[in-house]
């Protein structure tokens, strides 16, 4: 690697710098529970930062637990 270059990505909007904390530093997500409640109701307005969690930073492990979630509710 080159003196000075970096691994990070270009970071321009608050959006970008959300995933790439998740993606590459872990974050803190919501308990099963807020969870569940959001998945239950994505509208609930006191939910809206678990949707931006799970929607606008696109955590994977929410979103995952979110298919879990739907694979066990469908069989």
């Amino acid at each position: 690697m080159q003196e000075g270059a970096s691994n990070t990505p270009e970071l321009k909007t608050l959006g970008d710098v959300v995933r790439w904390v998740i993606a590459e530093l872990g974050a803190m997500c919501p308990s099963p529970e807020r969870l569940a409640a959001y998945f239950a109701n994505p509208d609930d307005a006191s939910l809206r930062d678990v949707r931006y969690h799970v929607e606008e930073a696109r955590c994977p492990i929410c979103r995952a637990e979110r298919e879990t979630m739907q694979r066990a509710t469908s069989d």
